[in-house]
């Protein structure tokens, strides 16, 4: 199967949304409660997408990966740092998300989804970008790790009625030399 990285785009809406649902459900299986996992819908999330592109930062990155056959299997998007704690982050931009299926994990497609947004963010002039992780999610935190990202803060919240806690990974976004 060849996956292919592209702009995403309003079209692909109802792509993402049912990879988000089915990429948080495979990702956090091990460390969510069903009650925490239950709840997200396709439709929520399509109508939350719908949102995000409406308003959406011309400095902000979405990205797809897509099958041959046009099923969309993976997303990530990047940009400005949001509301969340932007001193904890300590970076100048952030990846706001990034999901892959089960069946198309480890096969370099989450490396060319965050290459690309990272060369995006590059040439919008940002230096560093971080991101948000589950302290639990230890396969999500050696790619990151692989990836040149380096541990920082934690944060505890309530999801779904389940405290969980995030660590910023941060990465160096400076020119190749």
């Amino acid at each position: 199967m060849t996956i292919h990285i592209r702009d995403g785009s309003e079209a692909d809406i109802e792509g993402i949304a049912k990879v988000h649902v089915q990429g948080w459900q495979e990702s956090y299986k091990d460390f969510l409660s069903p009650e925490a996992l239950a709840g997200m819908s396709v439709e929520e999330r399509m109508m939350m997408w719908q949102r995000v592109l409406d308003r959406a930062d011309p400095q902000a990155k979405l990205l797809v990966a897509e099958t041959d056959e046009g099923q969309i299997v993976g997303f990530a998007r990047g940009g400005p740092i949001r509301g969340k704690a932007p001193e904890l982050l300590g970076t100048e931009a952030e990846i706001f998300v990034i999901y892959l299926l089960d069946k198309v994990k480890r096969q370099g497609i989450g490396r060319r989804l965050m290459s690309g947004v990272f060369d995006h963010l590059r040439a919008q002039g940002f230096g560093s970008a971080g991101l948000w992780v589950l302290k639990e999610n230890l396969p999500a935190r050696r790619f990151y790790e692989a990836l040149g990202g380096t541990p920082g803060p934690e944060q505890s919240f309530d999801l779904r009625g389940q405290m969980v806690t995030e660590i910023v990974y941060r990465f160096d976004l400076s020119p190749q030399l």
